[in-house]
């Protein structure tokens, strides 16, 4: 008898062994991504493996654990420029339809295009498949106290299993409380997201219909919530993360992050210890919950937490090579403002870096981008005649809004708009350097969110972080100091201006604005990277 062939007959005999011992017990795997973004288009030198090999990846999960359901933590397509740009013929409900996806958390950036749009669900999409019906779930959002009807509070989805036999996973949603703080204002303007998260969650057991939750045999609690390791240790961060760790309820069996982009799995203590996973951003990885279940008792007796790499260079099934097929095409013939998604804007003769998990600093492309806005402003009062060469002209912006950096070589319209996605429309100011100095009092020693971003200010502080001194460098290109009463032009985008990132509105009043014609951000960067050429 060969090697082999002994081989296979040995583990053929462990496993009958492990099924008599305990014939009655079944494994049932959940799959989870979060903070996709759109990550459609595959570009290694940012990590992005492309969607099809996220579809290529679950598809050999699901094989290896044939029982199992897949959902997502939020965060699935904001913040990407090439969903921006193909909004109305967007691949994502085809996307997700692939990787079996159909429950969702909203994430902060389901609102980007608005309330009604984030109702619709895609359902406007030329790829909208049929007979997928997808469905977000949340449990603390409220507008005038309800639930609005645009999401639910749970789900309990009927996975098949052996005999016959059906094991129920109930999976229940919160979103960050910081929502508002991460959003534009006047895009959830109504809405109201509850940070006493344990008491939200004990409230639904008042709900009708919340048996079923109860009878649940797996319990899921998806989050588009920050958690990440601490030397070692899962720990939640956000304003309601002690509600969170108050929770003890056996209506949770594991937990779903999701929103830092970390790479996480393991155990977190609550009032009793879940496991937890969160699987990075831009589909990196994908979560994986092993929940052991009793089919006698119903019960969930373990859950294994882990995160699984997706590989970028697997070989594609026909699904994913269609997906592929697809985006190839899309990304061929999509035009945005006359720029086709591949044109090459400028060249970087190294990487220009922007990682948003280093928030306490400026980057290159925060001086960039803000050089940009300054920029857009220069051209526009350039057309009048007017001599504005020791004019001091100001960009910033909050550092949220910037989304990745470049790499060496060529920069194309894709590129810089998935570095800078949103498209916001800019505002220009008459400023004061007082004013000057009090919003970067904000921007660099209060705002929780990230550093703000400036077109080559200095700014010398005293040992306890106040703004001392401020220089910057006029139309000529010479430095000059900012004192209290010095007249500078500000701008920025009017994301900042209506309370985005914390930024309070008082520090841009509309009495200020300067009429100018100016285009959107996104549209300056690209104008601007188009006559400076070489970065």
């Amino acid at each position: 008898m060969s090697f082999l062939r002994q081989t296979f007959l040995a583990v053929g005999m462990l496993l009958s062994l492990a099924m008599s011992a305990n014939p009655r017990t079944v494994t049932v795997a959940i799959f989870t991504l979060n903070d996709f973004h759109c990550g459609i288009v595959q570009d290694l030198r940012k990590e992005i493996p492309g969607a099809p090999w996220v579809v290529q990846t679950l598809d050999s999960l699901k094989s290896a654990y044939p029982y199992h359901l897949t959902l997502s933590a939020g965060d699935n397509f904001g913040g990407s420029f090439y969903y921006s740009a193909t909004r109305n013929a967007s691949l994502m409900p085809r996307v997700f339809c692939d990787m079996g996806i159909e429950v969702s958390v909203p994430g902060n950036h389901a609102f980007d295009d608005g309330q009604e749009a984030f109702a619709r669900k895609w359902s406007d999409s030329d790829y909208l498949p049929r007979r997928w019906d997808f469905r977000y779930i949340c449990a603390n959002m409220r507008r005038d106290g309800r639930i609005p009807d645009s999401c639910q509070p749970w789900i309990v989805v009927p996975v098949p299993v052996d005999g016959g036999d059906t094991v129920r996973v109930s999976v229940t949603g919160l979103l960050t409380a910081n929502t508002p703080y991460q959003a534009s204002a006047r895009k959830v303007a109504g809405l109201e997201f509850d940070s006493r998260y344990d008491r939200v969650l004990d409230s639904l057991k008042n709900l009708p219909g919340y048996g079923e939750v109860e009878e649940a045999d797996v319990h899921i609690l998806a989050t588009h919530i920050t958690a990440y390791n601490n030397n070692g240790k899962p720990v939640f961060d956000d304003p309601g993360q002690d509600a969170l760790y108050s929770l003890d309820t056996d209506d949770i069996d594991a937990i779903v992050a999701a929103h830092s982009h970390s790479k996480l799995a393991g155990y977190i203590q609550c009032g009793r210890p879940y496991p937890i996973v969160q699987a990075y951003w831009h589909g990196g990885y994908v979560g994986m919950l092993l929940c052991e279940v009793d089919l006698e008792s119903r019960r969930t007796l373990k859950v294994t937490p882990s995160i699984v790499p997706v590989n970028p260079h697997a070989t594609l099934g026909v699904k994913a090579a269609r997906l592929k097929a697809q985006i190839e095409e899309q990304l061929a013939t999509t035009m945005f403002r006359g720029h086709a998604l591949n044109e090459v804007l400028a060249n970087a003769r190294e990487d220009i870096p922007h990682d948003r998990t280093v928030k306490n600093v400026e980057t290159g492309v925060g001086r960039l981008v803000t050089e940009a806005y300054a920029d857009a402003y220069r051209c526009s009062v350039a057309q009048d005649g007017e001599n504005h060469a020791q004019d001091v002209v100001v960009g910033i912006s909050h550092f949220g809004s910037i989304r990745a950096g470049f790499y060496a070589g060529d920069v194309t319209v894709l590129d810089v708009g998935e570095a800078l996605p949103f498209a916001n429309p800019l505002k220009c100011y008459t400023y004061t350097g007082r004013q000057l100095k009090t919003l970067l009092d904000f921007g660099i020693n209060r705002c929780r969110l990230g550093r703000i971003q400036t077109n080559g200010l200095r700014v010398e502080q005293d040992a306890k972080g106040g703004i001392r001194r401020i220089f910057a460098r006029n139309n000529r290109g010479e430095e000059v100091e900012i004192g209290n009463k010095t007249r500078v032009v500000l701008v920025t985008d009017d994301y900042i201006t209506t309370g985005g990132d914390g930024y309070s509105p008082s520090y841009f009043p509309e009495n200020d604005v300067i009429a100018a014609d100016v285009p959107q951000s996104t549209d300056a960067f690209i104008q601007y990277l188009q006559r400076k050429k070489e970065l």
